[in-house]
């Protein structure tokens, strides 16, 4: 095709992925959708190929054409008509867990099938042992953590299955939400279906088939030239998270990258067995990460985000892994795993692209509070999300308070304390938590939420307390973070990263996340950026002479003399 036609007509798809997943957010129930953005849009063509995601998670990219595969064993092309929808949220046919729902709708045009809208939006409970349904211990197998559903249909020419909507309203803690979400997800794919015949009428079904197989392949090979410009080899590393549960071993990850030419095998071989928690992760969530990782150190967004790029990665893990667990397994808290593929793969890439990666970065926290909420006398499933901040990275310091493994935002601290009987009284970084570096990482953050509800269980999801996020490079680990109950009483009490919680009203749970690990020698830092950190509050004067050997006093003023003599012996001494 022309270059014109073909950018003109790929940036026509991008556009309405994007527009579909802000009519999805606009129209959703769940504070998860609506304010976290916990959701991703995809377009594929008739043959089943993932030809555009729109710019949301990728902790979908690999489990959408997983998804449509699983959608098309269990309903031929051929018995889907206008206004259908399918769904599904078994993890091994989708993104690893429960309360990610996939749903499927054939696209037409004038009679004929052209494509397949998908999207899949994180439900805030699926049923299951707590509420949020990512309980981590007591967790056996995948039966315990809430209503699992194989490819189904809910809507059948635009009618709903209104036998299956209530067995699905019967199975969880706050059904409005859940079923509205499942409304705003087909109006969603119903603006893909509109957006779609509005852009092969205008270019024709041929031209429109000769566009997807060329955006493919020039996907593929754009993707090839980047992975070929990385020198040949095996790159090692391992992180761990910090266990499974209270009172449990860590969990060891280990890869090997290699890059062949082209192409890149991903090997996980040596990490940890599978676990009997909800701790564990299935191979289309792992790749997904693998995916996105890739695409950022090589290509970052020149290259189109489709089936195409994902052609030259290969995945090796060993089934009964930890990182390709097998059913029966429990998965519902593997939203907590991601970060973690993440940050081994940086620290792998990080022996042969030192200029494209990024350090470690804080984790993340997901807590899930149940209850009663006095307010109403109606049970509510409030689902939270506390973000962290970036490792450091090559040209600059990490952010703040920003995800860097997945798109979602944390979600406004005046629409929980709106929707749900808990108040925030404090949301502030942490001083001294980011990891040294030329260039720091972010900050560790601080939240405590004070319990105004009722009969409340509250589930604990979070990492980095007992291994550091590692800097790279010459940087310095972040600090760990804790979860204190209590943290201002007299007797406050650690709880641990994944638990499970009775509360009282009145209770106040503290969270504090790791700071990201630094990038580059500390010693290397301008001293004008650490006494800037000084007299923002980031950074104390005592933490400033022992991480970056610079003595300012607490104006922000540098004692230069003093610094250079500081930083030479500390340079000498590592010699």
């Amino acid at each position: 095709m022309d270059p014109l036609t073909l950018g003109v007509m790929w940036r026509g798809l991008v556009a309405l992925t994007n527009d579909a997943g802000v009519v999805l957010r606009r129209t959703a129930y769940s504070e998860a959708v609506r304010e976290g953005r916990d959701f991703s849009v995809g377009l594929f063509d008739r043959r089943g190929r993932m030809i555009v995601q729109g710019d949301f998670s990728p902790g979908h990219l690999g489990s959408m054409p997983s998804a449509i595969t699983h959608f098309l064993e269990y309903y031929d092309a051929g018995e889907l008509r206008p206004g259908d929808c399918l769904i599904l949220n078994d993890p091994w046919m989708g993104s690893g867990h429960l309360p990610d729902f996939f749903m499927l709708s054939p696209c037409f045009l004038d009679g004929t099938l052209v494509g397949y809208a998908v999207n899949c939006t994180h439900m805030i409970d699926v049923g299951g042992a707590a509420p949020g349904s990512q309980q981590v211990e007591g967790i056996n197998d995948q039966f315990q953590e809430g209503l699992r559903l194989w490819p189904t249909r809910v809507w059948r020419e635009g009618e709903p299955n209104k036998e299956v909507l209530r067995i699905i309203e019967a199975n969880v803690r706050v059904p409005d939400k859940l079923l509205g979400d499942l409304m705003a997800m087909r109006n969603c794919n119903r603006i893909v279906e509109q957006r779609l015949a509005e852009l092969i009428g205008k270019y024709g079904i041929e031209r429109y088939d000769e566009a997807c197989d060329e955006i493919l392949d020039r996907s593929e090979a754009a993707m090839r030239a980047a992975i070929g410009e990385m020198p040949d080899g095996t790159y090692h590393a391992v992180d761990y998270f910090d266990d499974y549960g209270p009172g449990t071993d860590p969990l060891r990850i280990e890869v090997a990258v290699t890059v062949d030419g082209g192409a890149v095998t991903i090997d996980f071989t040596g990490s940890s067995p599978q676990t009997r928690s909800g701790i564990n992760a299935v191979l289309t969530y792992v790749r997904a990460f693998c995916y996105y990782t890739v695409k950022c150190i090589t290509s970052g967004a020149s290259v189109p985000q489709n089936g195409g790029c994902l052609r030259p990665i290969t995945f090796v893990a060993e089934p009964g892994s930890v990182v390709n667990a097998q059913p029966p397994a429990g998965s519902g808290a593997r939203a907590i795993m991601q970060q973690r593929f993440v940050d081994v793969l940086m620290l792998a890439f990080s022996e042969v692209l030192p200029d494209r990666v990024i350090a470690a970065s804080s984790h993340w926290a997901n807590p899930n509070l149940g209850g009663s909420d006095p307010r109403t006398g109606r049970r509510f499933v409030h689902y939270d999300i506390v973000i962290g901040g970036f490792g450091g990275r090559p040209e600059s310091d990490g952010m703040e308070a920003t995800p860097s493994a997945f798109n979602i935002d944390g979600i406004p601290v005046e629409v929980n304390e709106n929707s749900y009987p808990v108040r925030v009284e404090r949301l502030e970084l942490i001083p001294d938590s980011a990891g040294a570096g030329r260039n720091r990482g972010g900050h560790g953050i601080r939240k405590d939420v004070a319990m105004l509800g009722e009969h409340m269980m509250f589930s604990n999801l979070t990492d980095r307390q007992r291994f550091a996020p590692p800097g790279i490079l010459g940087g310095a680990p972040g600090a760990v973070g804790r979860t204190v109950l209590n943290a201002d009483a007299p007797e406050p009490v650690v709880l641990a990263s994944k638990g499970t919680y009775q509360l009282d009203h009145g209770d106040v749970v503290s969270t504090w996340l790791s700071g990201g690990g630094g990038y580059g020698d500390p010693l290397d830092r301008a001293t004008e950026r650490v006494s800037a950190d000084v007299v923002a509050g980031l950074l104390t004067t005592a933490k400033a002479a022992e991480s970056y050997g610079v003595v300012v006093d607490d104006a922000g003023a540098v004692d230069e003399a003093a610094t250079r003599d500081l930083r030479v012996r500390r340079r000498e001494s590592a010699r």
